[in-house]
């Protein structure tokens, strides 16, 4: 890669899901290329290797063939321990379900992954959590344990969370597929707005065709390839 290197880029990812007479090849040569400020969106139908690609890309899985880069760093060869720090230093991932520790405090489930990192007091934690947490609409309910929140309060303080340290590259699976269309429309308009102020990156995956339609990018996915990618911004 060179100067002008995209956040997150792939070329030939291949997947294979399975063994056998069941062996599924998921991925059939996906290239992609995601640059600081632009959202980008992943469509297609069930089955078409959107979350497979999404998995790969946030380094939770391996291809078992192509390329893949964060920044001018080629990564797909790392070792477990080199992925899991550049997962940790480099992209936040946004889950369908927000996987949240029940027993913790909002305000410590966002926490957590900045004391993974290191480098911060207590004190600078907590305050970044807090303003996340009221970035999103939860500023009232920081101290509340996560299992006393709605599940979409959750999911919001999942979004918080994946923010926490301030990656360069945002990965989100249906980020709002379980919030109401008030709730949606902030936390869409919250990461859109972040992407572009700050020149960070977002690829999502989504079925909802109105948050599609506000990113920068749509690319559909069949059968395990890209097959058409559209600029809309």
């Amino acid at each position: 890669m060179d100067d002008t290197a995209s956040s997150l880029a792939c070329h030939g990812l291949e997947k294979y899901l399975g063994e056998d007479e069941s062996r599924v090849h998921v991925l059939r040569g996906v290239s992609l290329a995601i640059n600081p400020g632009e959202v980008h969106a992943v469509v297609g139908p069930s089955g078409c290797g959107k979350s497979s690609l999404l998995y790969i890309l946030g380094l939770l899985d391996r291809p078992d063939a192509g390329t893949l880069w964060i920044g001018r760093e080629e990564i797909a060869t790392l070792s477990d321990d080199l992925l899991s720090a550049r997962r940790n230093e480099e992209l936040g991932f946004i889950f369908q379900f927000h996987f949240l520790l029940q027993d913790f405090t909002a305000i410590e489930n966002v926490v957590i992954p900045m004391r993974r990192l290191g480098g911060s007091t207590d004190g600078e934690m907590r305050e970044r959590a807090a303003g996340l947490l009221d970035a999103v609409g939860l500023s009232d309910k920081a101290d509340r344990s996560s299992r006393a929140l709605s599940g979409g309060e959750q999911q919001r303080v999942a979004i918080a969370r994946a923010l926490a340290n301030d990656p360069a590259v945002i990965l989100a699976d249906e980020p709002t597929g379980n919030l109401d269309t008030a709730n949606s429309a902030r936390v869409f308009a919250l990461l859109k707005d972040l992407v572009h102020r700050e020149r960070k990156a977002l690829l999502l995956v989504t079925h909802n065709p109105a948050i599609a339609q506000a990113c920068d990018w749509i690319h559909t996915m069949r059968d395990g390839l890209i097959v058409d990618s559209a600029w809309h911004g």
